[in-house]
């Protein structure tokens, strides 16, 4: 399993968001996106609500129903008014590093196609 750490580069970005070029794939088949790599964010993977169809639709893959709803944080630790309800379990590639099956959250985020957690 390939960490974060490992390839991202380490130079200052003066506080502008970080976003990577990465792949989502399935039966090979793969959608390109840039989400924000986000270190403080320990828990999930999320993708933008609005970007799941496309996805789903390129990919040939469908959202799965949670077994439970989750509540998520914004960024500034409050608990968000937003259930999630579903998700989708693409690959990951990111550069030459691939992650098998990456649970992706479905949820409308502000700003950004996806939101990829530290690992």
């Amino acid at each position: 399993m390939c960490k974060l750490d490992e390839i991202l580069p380490k130079e200052n970005y003066f506080g502008k968001p970080f976003l990577i070029d990465a792949h989502l794939t399935s039966q090979n088949r793969s959608f390109s996106l840039r989400p924000l790599i986000d270190s403080g964010s320990v828990a999930y993977t999320i993708i933008h609500s609005n970007l799941v169809d496309k996805v789903c639709e390129k990919l040939g893959i469908q959202s799965i129903p949670l077994a439970k709803e989750k509540l998520i944080r914004d960024y500034d630790g409050k608990i968000s008014k937003k259930v999630i309800t579903h998700k989708i379990l693409p690959n990951l590639i990111i550069g030459s590093h691939k992650k098998l099956t990456v649970p992706m959250l479905i949820a409308d985020i502000d700003h950004h196609e996806a939101i990829l957690s530290k690992p």
